[in-house]
């Protein structure tokens, strides 16, 4: 973010804040941390500047070509609206949207610098899943933040684990509203066809990929259910758009259901989720509220606040905390007690009925208050008549196919995406070393480590910012996944299938 050319530089001066550095940019907008040098005041800034249409006069203005003023025009009041509309919410936890500014040709979104990490980052920097009481405590207010946006006609549009900060104390904050989307979904129409970002792929719903796709907060509760997904399995679930795909061409539907992809998830919490994630709108929980009762998380105060936990990344396999293995010792001391009180070893005090009213919730902890909860595996003694485990897949050492290029989003129509062609083949040659995937085409190479359930999910850096990934499954009979490539021009969306290779003579 950093080297982004189009991103105003360190030390430019917005409305009385100076710009520290990017927080994060998309088709429509660049976001940038600053301060006041009077007041030593941190905010958040988005300004309003679409990519492929806009360019920079100096070191601050912005300029657009006279072909596209109309179009701009009707975008930059679409922006200043939605900013004053966010400027009336007040809800603890939702970013604070504080003031608007028209300058430089443009405009700009100042809103509360929310001190934190992101939720996916949070889920990242555990070495176990979460469980659901240690979700709760940071997704239940999220869907009381959403239950006001859509009691005020508002729909979010973007909620994922990025758009969802944690602050030191545990507190989710709600930002980066999706309403700049609708903007650019208009403005794609309006100027030709032309893409300016990226949607979110795993958490938007099917109904808005779609140009003519109307939005309800059914919208929302999707999105809501592919971050529990993704919260609990260590995995988004497969994308509304490969989902799109399969079903329109008379395939099933590629999403792993909850109780699948995460065992340890009671079924009946896993069918809650796999509810909210129905590719039918109308078969998904109608409201938040409806949403909520179900995963039973009907008062959120009862719930305890968890300090952001720092660690190793997630591992494959799900793990749990150590908490519950304290259960069953908790029943043995009950049972033991409860044989010395009726022997007469114990006796136990005799004490008056007494009514006691509950006291007022307490205020969430401080930072210093917060204790991080320990995180352990479950260790229990091995059986020795349990099943011995499957043998380990006999996959093909060599498998030949092709990446099938479906998809090419620009970021500059002036410098095009010259290998990215829809339709376009190139082939591919997959070779496995014990549970090593090696995948090569068209001058592309990927590493990855096949999981036991034969999946594999790899990212890469590479040559002038380019970034790379790789995810898919792997079986004796074939290898299918996805590819995707990203730069500065934009990102190139292509399928892999492959087939064992013919044994050589």
């Amino acid at each position: 973010m950093a080297d982004d050319p189009n991103a105003l530089r360190p030390g430019a001066a917005i409305a009385g804040y100076h710009i520290v550095r990017v927080l994060g940019a998309g088709g429509f907008g660049i976001t940038y941390e600053a301060d006041s040098p009077f007041t030593g005041k941190r905010v958040a800034i988005k300004e309003f500047f679409p990519r492929g249409i806009a360019s920079r006069e100096g070191d601050t203005r912005i300029v657009y070509s006279a072909r596209d003023a109309e179009v701009v025009e009707w975008a930059l009041r679409r922006f200043e609206s939605s900013t004053l509309d966010q400027c009336k919410l007040k809800h603890p936890n939702i970013v604070d949207v504080v003031h608007y500014v028209k300058d430089n040709g443009t405009g700009y979104m100042i809103m509360e610098y929310v001190e934190g990490e992101t939720l996916e980052h949070w889920l990242r920097e555990r070495e176990f899943l979460p469980t659901p009481e240690e979700l709760r405590p940071l997704l239940a207010p999220v869907l009381d933040a959403l239950e006001y946006l859509h009691e005020r006609r508002i729909i979010h549009r973007d909620i994922a684990p990025d758009n969802i900060m944690v602050r030191g104390d545990g507190t989710p904050v709600v930002i980066d509203f999706g309403a700049i989307k609708l903007i650019e979904n208009e403005t794609q129409l309006r100027s030709g066809g032309r893409s300016f970002a990226v949607m979110k792929q795993y958490y938007s719903p099917p109904e808005q990929i779609e140009a003519d796709g109307e939005l309800d907060q059914r919208a929302d509760i999707y999105s809501m259910g592919a971050v529990l997904y993704r919260a609990f399995s260590g995995r988004p679930p497969a994308s509304a758009e490969e989902r799109m795909q399969k079903l329109a061409y008379g395939k099933p539907d590629p999403y792993v259901p909850l109780d699948g992809a995460a065992p340890h998830i009671s079924s009946k919490l896993a069918a809650v989720v796999d509810t909210a994630l129905s590719f039918n709108a109308a078969q998904r929980q109608a409201v938040i509220a409806e949403l909520r009762n179900a995963l039973r998380w009907s008062d959120a105060r009862d719930a305890t606040v968890i300090a952001p936990a720092r660690g190793t990344r997630i591992e494959n396999a799900p793990r749990r905390s150590r908490l519950p293995w304290l259960v069953p010792l908790a029943g043995i001391a009950a049972l033991a007690i409860a044989g010395l009180v009726s022997n007469g070893s114990i006796v136990l005090p005799k004490f008056g009925t007494e009514v006691v009213t509950a006291p007022e919730p307490a205020p969430a902890p401080k930072l210093d208050d917060v204790k991080e909860i320990p995180q352990m595996p479950v260790h229990t003694q091995q059986d020795p008549d349990a099943t011995q485990p499957d043998a380990p897949v006999a996959y093909a050492q060599r498998y030949e196919g092709e990446v099938s290029i479906y998809r090419m989003v620009e970021t500059n129509p002036e410098q095009a995406l010259t290998n990215c062609v829809p339709g376009r083949r190139t082939a591919l040659r997959a070779e496995i070393d014990g549970t090593t995937l090696n995948i090569a085409h068209g001058g592309n190479t990927m590493v990855a480590e096949i999981k036991a359930d034969g999946s594999f999910d790899s990212e890469s850096g590479g040559l002038l910012s380019r970034k790379m990934r790789y995810s898919g499954r792997v079986t004796p009979e074939a290898i299918e996944g996805e590819f995707v490539s990203t730069n500065e021009r934009g990102s190139c969306y292509g399928k892999l299938t492959a087939k064992p290779a013919p044994a050589v003579q």
